[in-house]
C-alpha cells in the first residue's frame, strides 16, 4: 500500500469556498490534460459518485469513487467502489488559517500486483503529486505554495 501526502497553501482564501471548489470535480478535466473525465452522480447532498478517467503511462486509469462532502469538518473523502486500483481511497483535508486555507490531500493506494509495486508506485506517485499540483493551481492560481517546493528551495539557498 502506497501512501501519499500533497501539502498545500491557498493563500487569501476562505475555507468554504476552497471546500466548494475542491468538491466540483467536474471541471477537473478542463485544467489538467491528464484528466480525461470525471462524470458525477448526486445521491445526496452529502454523498456522490464520481467515475475518472485519467491518462497514465501509456494507458488510462479508470475507477468508480464514492465522495462524501463533510463541510462541518472540511473535508472531502473518498473511497474506490470499482476500477483498476484494488485499493484506492483517502481525501482532502481543509484547515482554515487568518491568511488563507492548508489543503492537504492525503492517498492511499494499491495496484494489487505486488512484483510491479517497485515500478509503478513510484510513477504513480508522481503523476498523482503533479496532477494535484496543476488542478489547484487551475483553480486557485499561480499563488498556491506547494510545502515540497517550498522545502526544496530552503534548501537550495542553503547550497548557494
Amino acid at each position: 500500500m502506497r501512501h501519499v501526502e500533497i501539502h498545500s497553501f491557498i493563500p487569501d482564501a476562505e475555507a468554504n469556498d476552497v471546500f466548494d471548489t475542491l468538491a466540483d470535480f467536474r471541471h477537473y478535466a478542463e485544467l489538467v490534460d491528464v484528466v480525461v473525465s470525471v462524470d458525477v452522480e448526486k445521491h445526496t447532498d452529502d454523498n456522490v459518485h464520481s467515475s475518472w478517467v485519467v491518462k497514465f503511462r501509456n494507458g488510462l486509469l479508470r475507477w468508480t469513487e464514492e465522495d462524501w462532502f463533510r463541510r462541518d469538518k472540511l473535508r472531502l473523502d473518498f473511497s474506490q467502489i470499482e476500477g483498476d486500483f484494488d485499493e484506492f481511497f483517502g481525501g482532502w483535508v481543509l484547515v482554515a488559517e487568518p491568511d488563507g486555507v492548508k489543503a492537504s490531500l492525503i492517498v492511499d493506494f494499491d495496484f494489487g500486483v505486488p512484483s510491479l509495486a517497485s515500478i509503478v508506485d513510484p510513477v504513480a506517485e508522481r503523476v498523482l503529486t503533479d496532477v494535484t499540483k496543476q488542478i489547484l493551481r487551475g483553480l486557485f492560481g499561480e499563488k498556491v505554495l506547494f510545502v515540497d517546493e517550498a522545502v526544496e528551495q530552503v534548501q537550495q539557498l542553503a547550497i548557494a
